[in-house]
Order: C-alpha cells, then structure tokens, then sequence
C-alpha cells in the first residue's frame, strides 16, 4: 500500500470518527422536543378534564327551565364523550413514548407518526366539538330566562327565546341569520383550536423532521 492510498484511508476513517459525535448531537437535540411534547399532553389532559367539569356544574349556579337545562346536559354529555375518546388516545400515546428518548432514528421517526395520527384524533374531536358547542352556548343562555334577544321582528326574553331557537319558530330570514351565526360560530372555535394546537404541537414535529433530515447528511 503506498502513500497515497494510506492517507485516503486515514481520511476516510476520519471522517467516520466525525459523523459519531454529529449523530449523537442530533439524537441528544432530538430528546428536547419529546419531552416537550409530553409534558404539553400531561397538561392539556388535566386542563381538558377540568373544563369537562366546569361545563358540568355552570347550569347548577344558574336557574334554568328543565327543558333547556335537559338540553345542555345531553349536547354536553355527547362533548364529554368525545373529548374522552381524545383523553383516551392522548394517554395511549404518551404510555407508547413513555420509553423513547431520541435513541435512534427510527424511534424519532416513530414518535413524529404515532404524533401526528394523535393530532388527526384531535382535529377530528374538534370538528364535532365545534358544531356542539354554540348550540350547548345557546341552550344555556336562553333557557336561563336572563337573556333578552331582539332579531328582525323578534323581541325575546328567556324561556320564549329557547322554544323560538331551537323549534325554529321564525321567518325564514331570521332562521338564515341564527344558521349564519352558528356557522360563524363552529368555524371560529374550530380555526382558534386547530391554531392552537398547531402552534403547541406543530413546532416539535417541525423540530423533530429537521433533525431527521440532518441525519441524511
């Protein structure tokens, strides 16, 4: 072996020497994100909980005709499931990770899937949970007898503008203003929501697909 072919290999086993610590750098950064993640889930388990609760005990401070109060609870109760259902696959998730730590590639890519079918969950949790919840806004306000409303023609108070709402006893104009504001409603919830979760979790994954794509390099 002459010179030349000595001091290629030196190069080429020096450069392997190299890639090691790069590797290693890229799996410690990749721990960060992870743990934020799951500490963000922990978190977001215990705040979804408690606004369960607090969306359950708002009609026992306020009088209520048993109607509207009957209403509230069933749209509420069908919230609750979903989000349960979110609750459930948002503790699946974090039982599946409770063991990765960046160690490897293939874990990170893992961890960024098992992520983003979680988010999907989620996304689809909030699609139904915005078409619930203004209705469950409508209940509670109307039947507490303490809301007065004045639409078009209509002028109502209380118990009156509950039956109103939700038999759709109006002029077609006014059931088209009341649809119209609902939508605005579910879309607004629905848009706030997704960018929140976007802006908790989309940030990570973004991180976590960087460091996989400096590991091509």
């Amino acid at each position: 072996m002459n010179l030349d072919e000595i001091k290629k290999k030196m190069e080429a086993e020096g450069m392997r020497d190299l890639s090691v610590p790069k590797n290693i750098k890229q799996l410690e950064e990749s721990k960060l994100p992870i743990q934020k993640v799951r500490k963000s889930m922990r978190s977001e388990i215990i705040s979804q909980l408690l606004i369960i609760i607090a969306f359950f005990t708002v009609p026992l401070m306020l009088e209520m005709n048993q109607m509207a109060k009957g209403l509230y609870f069933i749209l509420q109760f069908i919230t609750a499931l979903i989000t349960l259902l979110y609750i459930a696959k948002m503790t699946w998730f974090l039982n599946k990770t409770s063991t990765i730590s960046g160690s490897s590639r293939d874990t990170v890519m893992g961890f960024i899937h098992d992520l983003k079918l979680t988010l999907e969950v989620y996304k689809t949790a909030i699609i139904a949970g915005s078409l619930i919840l203004p209705l469950s806004v409508a209940a509670l306000f109307s039947g507490s007898g303490k809301l007065h409303f004045s639409l078009g023609e209509i002028q109502l108070g209380g118990e009156e503008l509950f039956f109103k709402l939700f038999s759709l006893n109006m002029s077609p104009i006014n059931i088209m203003i009341c649809t119209l504001i609902y939508l605005l409603m579910a879309a607004g919830i629905y848009y706030i929501t997704v960018k929140w979760a976007n802006g908790l979790y989309g940030i990570h994954i973004d991180k976590l697909e960087e460091t996989l794509q400096e590991f091509e390099v």
